[in-house]
């Protein structure tokens, strides 16, 4: 484990490595490494590790005042000193990273356009992660309090499709399950079903949803009641959601598709034209509606969602049949357009519930983010690990676009629960049949007590 304010964050030898392998990619073979800094990233642009910027400076032999400059995005774990430290050692999320850049990627993701993920120029499980820094090829990360409009989205549906699509070709083409080929990097990192840290930090999102449904406008106290007990039911099997699913086609999914996780590219009209995915610490192997629908509550308006979505579901699909006809494959065959939707409908619920219970955290006003998550490690074991309300209600009344965006998300979930007699969810109904993930069934009790 690497200590930033003992040691040098990278080696000399890892820097010379890692600039050798970008010149020889960029077909720079006459340069070479003249300086070189790590320099920390300042703002606090994700929760689960360290962000620096490796600044190399290279010229050629032949022309050495003629000089570039190169940087590259460093990743290191969480400090030892941060509560998020023990939980990533616990349940391998910045292992899992590195093993998908380092043995995944590149063997499912050939031929993928490499702007959609960005290169690894090294990763060391448990220490550190190398990326191409995307910022420098034009990419940018968007206004976390703006909500994607239809035209980010739509080149997101197609991103998203050709990444889902290298699942299915691997599968098709081995005939085997990612699952069983990649094992050692499927594992469900954010909640997944074992006691410990997991749990806890599940708790305490719960315990933050519930107190916000008290500051839902227009319910009557029998309706917030009502509405707390049902989404406390929600939660009580929610992690066994997250595990890859019996009864539809599964793809290695992102897992945590907010903001902050994806960066676009504009022309010069400011309209979005590409994007790019980072951060996969919460990869998990899920149907692809898990992805999708996760992926609009984390980022749009209710309002975009209700007028847009089925538009965009066509998109992905369209999209997703053009890259496996690149690849001689039938999306009539490998992954039908009634199949696809099935999935939808069957995941919808479950995905505004994970919406819910992740946006607190995503969606913190930065001074908040940075006091938490960057100065003070007490007050974060207890936001992360025992109750989030006092931090999410103060967010609520302080920043008004965190609390429409919650209300928003809330009101949805609770219209959605009382528009009509629930309907049974099928994957549940399978789940439950087969007694998987008991250990999460004391959750709702502990909770109501």
């Amino acid at each position: 484990m690497r200590n930033p304010s003992t040691q040098q964050i990278l080696k000399d030898e890892e820097c010379f490595e890692i600039v050798r392998k970008k010149l020889h990619k960029d077909s720079m073979e006459d340069f070479s490494l003249i300086t070189y800094e790590v320099v920390p990233i300042d703002e606090v642009n994700g929760y689960m590790g360290q962000y620096f910027t490796l600044k190399a400076t290279v010229a050629s032999p032949q022309s050495p005042l003629e000089t570039k400059n190169i940087n590259f995005f460093t990743k290191l774990p969480p400090p030892t000193t941060s509560p998020q430290y023990d939980f990533i050692q616990q349940y391998g999320s910045f292992k899992k990273e590195v093993a998908l850049y380092t043995t995944v990627f590149p063997e499912v993701l050939d031929g993928l356009d490499k702007r959609y993920i960005p290169e690894c120029f090294l990763g060391l499980e448990d220490d550190v992660i190398v990326l191409e820094d995307m910022a420098h090829s034009g990419y940018e990360m968007t206004d976390k309090f703006k909500p994607f409009d239809f035209e980010h989205c739509k080149v997101m549906m197609k991103t998203l499709a050709r990444f889902h699509a290298k699942s299915l070709i691997f599968e098709q083409l081995y005939k085997k399950s990612m699952q069983d080929e990649f094992s050692h990097c499927m594992q469900e990192t954010l909640w997944p079903l074992k006691d410990g840290r997991a749990k806890s930090m599940f708790d305490a999102a719960v315990k933050g949803i519930v107190s916000l449904i008290d500051l839902m406008p227009d319910l009557k106290e029998d309706e917030r009641e009502k509405f707390t007990a049902k989404v406390i039911d929600l939660c009580v099997d929610h992690a066994t959601k997250l595990l890859p699913s019996m009864r539809h086609k599964n793809v290695l999914c992102h897992g945590d598709l907010w903001a902050n996780n994806i960066l676009f590219k504009y022309d010069i009209n400011e309209k979005p034209v590409e994007c790019c995915l980072i951060d996969f610490q919460l990869a998990r192997y899920n149907p692809p509606a898990h992805d999708i629908l996760c992926f609009l509550q984390f980022t749009t308006t209710r309002q975009l969602r209700e007028e847009h979505s089925e538009e965009l579901f066509k998109i992905y699909h369209d999209s997703m049949g053009e890259a496996l006809k690149e690849a001689g494959l039938d999306i009539s065959t490998v992954f039908p357009w009634d199949e696809f939707h099935e999935s939808i409908e069957d995941l919808r619920v479950m995905c505004i519930t994970h919406g819910v219970l992740n946006i607190p955290i995503m969606l913190l006003e930065p001074s908040a983010a940075s006091k938490y998550f960057a100065h003070e490690p007490e007050l974060l074991e207890n936001i992360l690990y025992v109750d989030r309300t006092p931090l999410v209600c103060e967010q609520v009344k302080e920043v008004p676009q965190y609390r429409d965006r919650m209300m928003d998300a809330l009101l949805e979930l609770y219209e959605t629960q009382n528009a009509s007699a629930p309907v049974a969810n099928l994957e549940s109904k399978r789940r439950a049949q087969l007694d998987v993930g008991s250990e999460h069934t004391e959750i709702g009790k502990s909770l109501v007590s």
